[in-house]
Order: structure tokens, then sequence, then C-alpha cells
């Protein structure tokens, strides 16, 4: 209980990192807030305290989508792994 067979791991591992690309544009767009500091204050006029809570709630969505990624996929994988077992137990 718990583990996954490496055949299913190799497959699940690389499908579930493919099907989080299109979420990892969230991050590209939040990582644009990193990367525009300056811009955000001198020519939106956003102060240091808007800029600092949007730093802070990309570093959250950031490290919270990563830690989502990963506990689904071991679901996933679980999954797959358990409906391999059942159809090799009524093969």
């Amino acid at each position: 209980m718990g583990l996954v067979l490496k055949l299913v791991a190799n497959f699940t591992v690389p499908l579930c990192a493919t099907v989080h690309l299109a979420g990892s544009t969230i991050t590209i767009v939040s990582g644009a807030v990193m990367s525009a500091v300056g811009l955000l204050g001198s020519m939106l006029g956003f102060g240091e305290t808007a800029v600092a809570l949007m730093i802070a709630l990309y570093m959250a969505q950031d490290s919270f989508g990563t830690a989502c990624n990963i506990t689904g996929d071991g679901a996933i994988a679980m999954f797959v792994d358990s409906s391999k077992e059942s159809e090799q137990t009524t093969n």
C-alpha cells in the first residue's frame, strides 16, 4: 500500500507534468511581478506596500500550487496503479 509500480510512475509523472504546463502560465504571469517591481512603482503608481503584497501573494500562490501539483500527481499515480492491479486480477 502506498507504493506505485515503476512502470506506472514512469507513465504518470511525465503525463502530469505536461498537464501542469497550462497551470504554469499563472506562475509566469505572477513571476512578471518580480521582474516588473520597478515599473509597478514608477509607472503604474503602486506604493511599496502594494508591491510587497503582490510579491507575498506570488510566493504563497507558487508554493501552494507546487504542493497541490505534487499531491495530485501522487494520487493520480496511485489511482492508475490500482486500476492496473484490478485489470490484472480480472484477466
